[in-house]
């Protein structure tokens, strides 16, 4: 194929989306018993790493 560099599987944006995906599914059985998702559990995270952070500072971090 003369454009191998274009098939998904030569993405690295793929690559970093299913890399994503799986540690959130990893994240996923122990967030539930704190009915979390991994999303609210990563934005739990940075309010308790920064006292009176800003929206745009949690924007920055998250």
């Amino acid at each position: 194929m003369p454009f191998e560099q274009l098939k998904l599987k030569n993405q690295l944006c793929h690559r970093l989306y299913m890399a994503s995906n799986s540690i959130a599914r990893a994240y996923r059985e122990p967030l539930s018993e704190l009915n979390l998702t991994y999303p609210q559990y990563v934005v739990m995270m940075a309010l308790w790493e920064q006292d009176e952070i800003t929206i745009a500072g949690l924007i920055d971090k998250t």
